[in-house]
């Protein structure tokens, strides 16, 4: 039985796009932002070697109709690792997570490593989730890889950027090197090119949010999971409306992916493929990411609510 610990947040400090808080869920710290009200919820899933910060550009678009949860997920960002269980923990911990900051139902926002887990959770927990966003993923290309990786490779050798990742992710850079990623150009190149097509378009407060999850102490964990890991239960249990919003030239999970799943999965209504962008859709092209998202989230309560009304 997964054991709780509910307690009032340990920390609270208030950012520039919502208050941060902590939590304890069975004895370990989580940390979270917190912004916006309203009688919708929706959480937001960070990726590999990533954090809340990947969000900074979307959650006050979508705090101005929803109360926003953006989660640091165990062993990422700010909270404290809890196991060396990787994947298996995090899509565990997030519904009890929901418990411990009072969510009954939610939407669910995933960015790639995200991905698996909101449709992890949304296969699981059906009676909790309304709908969801897939970005950046669902990283199928990436699961093969680690399951077969010649014949990956054979036919589609772009995926070899997330052995980039894969290297460099669960490594701390020291302050020196951080400083001259934000600081020159060449090497701001350098660190995001696998991700990005235009790594000078990143404002400085985006690639600081980034180096925020580099290092992790969840990385590696996870990463021994992705051996053996096989999505394709999750993907075919999802049945909650869902959109994918991805970049046109991401290399980690690529269009040919994402309209892959939509034709394997009837949940998915849409898929969105926005132009010249990479990985990181919600940074490079934060506009029109969020109008996606807002107008997907919108719409689902309009049918709703014609439905209660009829």
């Amino acid at each position: 039985m997964h054991r709780m610990t509910l307690t009032e947040p340990a920390v609270e400090a208030r950012d520039g796009v919502g208050i941060r808080r902590d939590v304890i869920v069975d004895g370990h710290r989580i940390a979270y932002l917190e912004a916006g009200q309203g009688d919708r919820t929706v959480v937001l899933l960070h990726g590999l070697a990533a954090s809340w910060d990947y969000w900074h550009r979307t959650i006050p678009a979508l705090a101005e109709t929803h109360r926003v949860i953006a989660v640091d997920l165990p062993g990422f960002g700010r909270s404290e690792k809890r196991s060396a269980r990787g994947l298996d923990d995090l899509r565990h911990v997030v519904p009890a997570l929901f418990d411990a900051v009072g969510v009954d139902r939610c939407d669910l926002i995933g960015h790639s490593m995200g991905t698996l887990v909101a449709c992890e959770i949304a296969a699981r927990h059906p009676d909790r989730i309304d709908r969801v966003v897939l970005s950046g993923g669902p990283i199928t290309s990436v699961i093969d890889l680690f399951n077969n990786p010649i014949r990956t490779l054979s036919s589609n050798p772009r995926v070899a950027t997330f052995l980039i990742e894969a290297a460099t992710a669960g490594l701390r850079p020291p302050a020196s090197v951080r400083r001259l990623i934000l600081g020159r150009r060449w090497a701001r190149w350098l660190a995001t090119r696998p991700y990005v097509p235009h790594p000078a378009k990143l404002a400085d407060e985006d690639v600081a949010g980034i180096l925020v999850g580099v290092g992790a102490p969840g990385v590696f964990s996870t990463l021994r999971e992705g051996f053996g890991y096989d999505l394709r239960p999750a993907l075919a249990g999802v049945d909650r409306p869902i959109i994918v919003v991805n970049g046109e030239r991401d290399l980690i999970c690529p269009p040919a992916d994402a309209r892959a799943f939509a034709a394997d999965n009837d949940a998915v209504e849409a898929v969105h493929i926005i132009p010249d962008v990479g990985h990181w859709a919600m940074l490079e092209a934060p506009d029109e990411f969020n109008e996606i998202v807002v107008e997907f989230l919108q719409r689902s309560r309009a049918a709703e609510s014609g439905r209660g009304s009829s």
